[in-house]
């Protein structure tokens, strides 16, 4: 966890309180600076639960690449682009998230052709967003606003230690998650 907590200061990224079990952050989560800094972190394994991963797959391809290249156990479950209406207009309340899922998704398919295995999608509303790196989780839960969800983009997130019981739930929730979830 200290790994993670060092990068993500270098990134700006400073936690509010915390130790090496636990971390609050006021700010931060899913900047691209964020995404550097886990990128920077993750040597081991990378699980990602999130709905479009737009900022980890637009300026990070060739960083994600050489991370599965090197055996990384790497998992990223996306929203499904073919979910009913009412979700996806939940999930994003913008009039393109539909059709930026598609085609984030239909680049993912078109660049990792040969580890699709590690790319699923899911068809709900997503209640967490959680990402593991290595040794750590990252945690933030879907908050609504008039009906959609809030927008993620530089907002708290906790980060746990993953041998922590917190980290472990959270890891079991996404292997839930995982173990559901079909094929891109």
């Amino acid at each position: 966890m200290k790994e993670l907590l060092i990068n993500l200061e270098e990134e700006g990224i400073k936690p509010e309180y915390g130790d090496l079990k636990k971390a609050h952050f006021e700010s931060g989560y899913e900047s691209y600076e964020f995404y550097n800094a886990i990128l920077k972190t993750a040597k081991k394994r990378l699980y990602v639960f999130g709905r479009k991963n737009r900022k980890l797959f637009s300026k990070n391809n060739t960083k994600i690449k050489k991370l599965i290249e090197d055996g990384i156990d790497f998992k990223c479950l996306f929203l499904s682009d073919k979910s009913n209406a009412s979700i996806l207009k939940i999930a994003q309340e913008n009039e393109k998230f539909s059709s930026d899922l598609e085609k984030i998704i239909l680049g993912v398919k078109e660049r990792y052709k040969d580890n699709l295995d590690m790319f699923k999608k899911y068809d709900f509303q997503q209640l967490k967003r959680i990402i593991v790196v290595d040794d750590c989780v990252i945690f933030v839960p879907v908050t609504f606003v008039n009906g959609n969800v809030k927008h993620f983009t530089k907002t708290e997130f906790d980060l746990y230690d993953a041998n922590d019981v917190d980290g472990m739930n959270l890891i079991n929730d996404f292997n839930k998650v995982w173990s559901i979830a079909k094929p891109l």
